[in-house]
């Protein structure tokens, strides 16, 4: 049996960036009045081409020119420049803070080209200094022949060429120098931001956590990093949850978002969350570590780490070990996430949210706790709270609630005639709306008539009209509180009884997402403290709840009460004004996700 030989992989072509024909297009270009040809001053207009190569040059004295004090130079020399030529200015283009090396890469610049072709009254483009347009010899000779092409000329206002075969000569060492400058400096530039990576300085802007800063060493004011005194603490606490492997990175993103960490704000961008491949290249990044990277190269920073090897390290076994394995992050959330708030940190313009957290110790001991973000600021000095002792607090909360099995029957019993006395009062309420309904239709009916008849002016029709429809909305609005409505809303309200009766068996039994659901269906805040060392929920109880509650405490002592005081409210009343509200607010927890009759656990 013979062997088969594996095929050869086909070769890919490689694609060339350029082509013959673009080439053959410059040579094209034979139109040209001819390089050395004088021109008569006078003749023609000109247009003014003004360029800065970064943002940072337009804000020079800013409070002086609009445009910055680099433009605003040029603009007056070239001015003078055509006023020589006495070539009228018929157009200025300023490309602002575009440090492009090619002309091809300068919008501008292009926006000129297209605006000397289509206007043929155009015989100059006068320019501050040829460095400033062209960074290389080829760029500039590829410009000079267009502009030939099109009989325009291409004139500098700081430099003198005259006119003939030796000026362009002069033009053409002149870009080749300006060419050999630019390297000479970018290398320059490169091997100036080598030492002092090597040195342990920061290269370009701080990262995300620190600040650039100006210090004062030995009198002298130094450019420096420090940290960022808001987004640091968070820096830190992302690489710890990060390290547990509990968290996926999507999960953490919105977490730091919950939390407050913002990009600074730049010149061109605004202050905004971080994005979750932001957060990727961070969490990867040994800047945080202390560490500056140049050019594939690390060295030991001078700026202050802000996570310890130890973290750092793990973090990176995480991303590797989803990313080898090509798993999914991990994800654990706790139930109570998202709800508890410090009332150390309570206050009127806002408040802050307990942070669930797990951690690993060196020995594999896994600790939960909730944690308020103050304490990474210095600004809150609540401790950290076990979760054990966070859900015990919760249930015997929920047990607070209990109504006693008498409390129950009453509220049962007080909530069914409530519910007949409003299908009641609702039927005669219809069929008074309904008379008044007809009442309007007899009043619009009788305007038609005025209007035929002509015996009221336009306007009062209008307005009598107009008042006739308001009426009639606000009652029709009245007949949608159907028979149906009060009914379901009694269904909700006998489901808050059920479980007000055994709350905290319905807690026990639950599971974390019902847990949840019971939760905020109960309270519409949870603030948490420490109180000697024991959790103290403070919770605000939902308003359904509230009158629940007190219906049932004032149905009991009414029937505990064998004689009333004179001059006391009959709880009774109270009861059925308790229910009543109930049955008009119960409405309020529907967002909530809440679903009472689905209560068997």
């Amino acid at each position: 049996m013979m062997s088969q030989h594996p095929q050869p992989e086909p070769k890919v072509r490689r694609q060339r960036r350029g082509s013959l024909s673009s080439f053959e297009s410059l040579l094209r270009l034979d139109d040209t009045k001819g390089t050395g040809e004088a021109r008569q001053a006078g003749t023609g207009s000109a247009v003014l081409y003004l360029r800065v190569s970064t943002q940072r040059q337009m804000l020079t004295a800013i409070d002086l020119d609009p445009d910055g004090n680099s433009i605003a130079t040029q603009r007056e020399a070239t001015i003078k420049r055509a006023k020589r030529l006495k070539a009228p200015i018929v157009k200025e283009f300023v490309e602002p803070g575009h440090s492009a090396q090619s002309i091809s890469k300068r919008p501008v610049f292009r926006e000129l080209l297209q605006y000397v072709e289509d206007n043929a009254d155009v015989d100059y483009v006068i320019i501050y200094m040829r460095s400033r347009v062209f960074r290389n010899q080829t760029d500039a000779a590829i410009t000079k022949r267009i502009l030939d092409s099109m009989g325009v000329r291409l004139i500098s206002a700081k430099e003198e060429f005259g006119e003939g075969y030796m000026a362009d000569a002069m033009e053409a060492i002149t870009d080749i120098m300006n060419e050999v400058q630019v390297r000479q400096s970018g290398e320059d530039i490169s091997n100036k931001m080598y030492h002092k990576a090597k040195n342990g300085g920061t290269v370009g802007r701080a990262k995300i956590g620190y600040l650039n800063v100006r210090k004062d060493v030995d009198g002298h004011l130094v450019n420096s990093i420090d940290i960022d005194p808001k987004r640091a603490p968070l820096i830190t606490w992302a690489f710890e949850q990060y390290a547990t492997g509990d968290y996926s990175l999507t999960r953490l993103q919105e977490m730091l978002g919950e939390q407050g960490l913002t990009t600074r704000r730049t010149v061109k961008w605004e202050e905004k969350p971080l994005s979750r491949s932001q957060l990727g290249y961070l969490l990867r990044d040994p800047y945080y570590l202390g560490m500056v990277t140049y050019k594939g190269q690390v060295f030991p920073g001078k700026h202050p780490a802000l996570v310890t090897p130890e973290v750092f390290e793990r973090v990176q076994q995480v991303i590797d070990a989803r990313m080898k394995n090509t798993q999914r992050d991990v994800l654990h959330n706790h139930f109570l996430r998202g709800i508890l708030k410090c009332e150390r940190c309570r206050t009127e313009d806002g408040n802050r949210q307990l942070v669930y957290s797990r951690v690993t110790n060196s020995h594999g001991t896994e600790y939960e706790y909730f944690l308020c973000i103050g304490r990474q600021f210095g600004t809150c000095d609540l401790p950290h709270l076990p979760v054990a002792m966070v859900e015990d607090a919760m249930l015997k909360e929920v047990q607070k609630l209990r109504l006693t099995p008498d409390e129950a029957a009453v509220m049962r019993e007080r909530l069914q005639v409530e519910i007949d006395k409003q299908l009641s009062s609702q039927r005669g309420t219809q069929q008074r709306v309904k008379k008044e309904l007809a009442s309007l239709d007899v009043q619009e009916e009788r305007l038609i008539d005025h209007i035929a008849e002509s015996s009221m002016s336009t306007s009062k029709v209008r307005e009598r009209m107009s008042k006739i429809q308001v009426q009639r909305n606000a009652l029709l609005s009245r007949l949608e509180e159907t028979d149906s409505v009060i009914r379901q809303k009694g269904e909700v309200l006998l489901s808050y009884i059920e479980l007000l009766e055994k709350p905290g068996a319905f807690y026990v039994s639950a599971n974390d997402e019902v847990k949840r659901k019971l939760l905020t269906a109960l309270y519409s805040e949870i603030w948490i403290d420490d109180n000697g060392h024991q959790v103290a929920p403070k919770p605000v109880y939902r308003e359904v709840v509230e009158e629940i509650s007190k219906a049932a405490r004032n149905a009991t002592s009414k029937q505990n009460s064998t004689v009333r005081q004179p001059g006391a409210i009959d709880s009774s009343c109270e009861t059925s004004y308790s229910i009543a509200k109930c049955l008009n607010k119960v409405t309020l927890v529907a967002g909530e996700g809440f679903e009472p009759p689905t209560f068997g656990l």
